[in-house]
């Protein structure tokens, strides 16, 4: 059974991201092969695991494909590894409904079976941080935390720090220095970190973690603990691809849209072909049956996107005449007739006729699910759809459009609904994870 090991923390912005990719990268650097995986939905801390890992990073969210489909996920893309290291999800016990446990990283780890290690940011706090640690352990005995590192230490804090831990019963695995270079580096957005599609200085990354990072954490003790995990039960993994449907599909990947989880594109190749092709820099869209736009910035390239008009107006013809489309968030964004950024407006396709506005504070945020209830390419009616939302704009309609699925929960696109659909294109906010339904299978099974 593959070493395994969950990075932690007592809540979200601890530095969880920045200890993963130093964990994945030193352990590659010594020839070993590693599984990176991700807690709940993320698009970007993924990006970030593939860099340091040379391997896709998998998502396991318990609340979306259940306990089973989670531990499934993990024998799956771990079988062949060295060591799987698995980055949790804000604080370790925070849930989606903030009582149970449910999508809680605690609830993953004793899934897996997996010791935790703790990230303890240590800015402006010394002795304090053994009460946390001491209640993050006996809150819930199941959940093992042998060891904590702890990041932005003082040289005056550290050998406090490093003496007063482990009377808690944990061991001091790191004591990453407080440093402007990570700080620079590592810098939060609105929505995380800057997605890797957008840098352009992973060179500087590289230097960060070697020489800021890595050299303060105990690998070989980290390794140790790792294998420490419980065996595992087997599980059933069926290996048979899905037929090949000789379908062509279209991807926008670039800058503007880049958020795809590895499953869907490594489905679309499972079913036929896959052709990318740039919103930014591309003329024309490409021969296929299908597109997919993603989610991702496009309020950060509104300007370039508005600038490529040729390809704005092919993607508009390939829609009226009938053309398969399928797009997330950004995708939908992009569609709307214009973004307005800081009262700047910005032309955008106009397959939606409607405004897109950039706002401070998030709209839409977390899991949303609701029933398919209009017609759509997508999905018959009645079809259940789980995924969730993330975004900081809403769109002013100007038109009365078909909306086709109803949400229990989540805000969609007006008043808990979701899905616009106008002959065979259907755009929403919802992301939807393909271990919980296949949109592009649907796509082209319709073809």
């Amino acid at each position: 059974m593959v070493p395994r090991i969950v990075i932690s923390a007592f809540k979200g912005m601890s530095g969880k991201t920045l200890i993963s990719l130093a964990v994945m990268r030193g352990l590659r650097r010594r020839g070993l092969r590693v599984a990176p995986f991700k807690i709940g939905p993320d698009y970007i801390d993924p990006s970030y695991h593939r860099w340091a890992s040379q391997v896709p990073s998998r998502n396991l969210d318990v609340v979306l494909m259940g306990e089973e489909g989670v531990l499934r996920r993990f024998l799956r893309y771990s079988a062949g590894a060295d060591v799987a290291v698995v980055e949790g999800v804000l604080g370790l016990y925070d849930s989606v409904d903030g009582v149970s446990e449910l999508g809680s990283t605690a609830q993953v780890a004793k899934l897996l079976k997996a010791p935790v290690v703790l990230v303890l940011n240590a800015d402006r706090i010394n002795r304090t941080l053994r009460a946390v640690v001491r209640g993050l352990k006996a809150f819930d005995p199941a959940v093992k935390i042998p060891g904590v590192i702890f990041t932005n230490v003082t040289p005056r804090q550290a050998e406090k720090l490093v003496k007063a831990l482990p009377e808690e019963g944990v061991e001091v695995l790191g004591v990453v220095p407080k440093s402007r270079a990570v700080a620079e580096a590592f810098s939060y957005r609105h929505l995380g970190l800057v997605p890797m599609a957008e840098r352009s200085d992973a060179p500087t990354l590289e230097e960060v973690l070697d020489n800021y990072v890595e050299p303060y954490i105990d690998l070989e003790r980290l390794v140790e603990i790792a294998k420490s995990a419980e065996e595992l039960g087997a599980a059933d993994l069926p290996n048979d691809p899905p037929p090949r449907l000789g379908c062509r599909v279209g991807v926008v990947m670039d800058g503007a849209f880049n958020f795809y989880y590895p499953e869907l594109l490594e489905e679309a190749e499972a079913l036929g072909e896959v052709v990318y092709t740039s919103a930014v820099r591309d003329s024309a869209v490409p021969d296929v049956d299908v597109l997919i736009i993603g989610g991702g910035f496009p309020e950060l390239l509104a300007e370039r996107l508005e600038r490529n008009k040729a390809f704005r107006k092919s993607l508009l013809s390939y829609i009226e005449r009938g053309g398969r489309l399928y797009a997330e968030c950004g995708g939908l964004m992009y569609l709307t007739s214009s973004i307005v950024i800081d009262r700047s407006e910005y032309e955008m396709v106009g397959a939606i006729d409607g405004v897109t506005y950039m706002l401070e504070k998030p709209v839409g945020k977390g899991y949303v699910w609701g029933e398919v209830v209009g017609e759509t390419p997508i999905a018959p009616p009645g079809t259940r759809l789980k995924g969730h939302e993330f975004h900081y704009s809403k769109i002013a309609l100007r038109e009365k459009v078909r909306l086709a699925i109803r949400l229990e929960r989540g805000v969609g696109v007006v008043g808990g609904w979701d899905g616009v659909v106008k002959g065979n294109m259907h755009a929403q906010y919802m992301h939807i994870h393909p271990q919980t339904y296949s949109v592009i299978r649907q796509l082209c099974r319709s073809t």
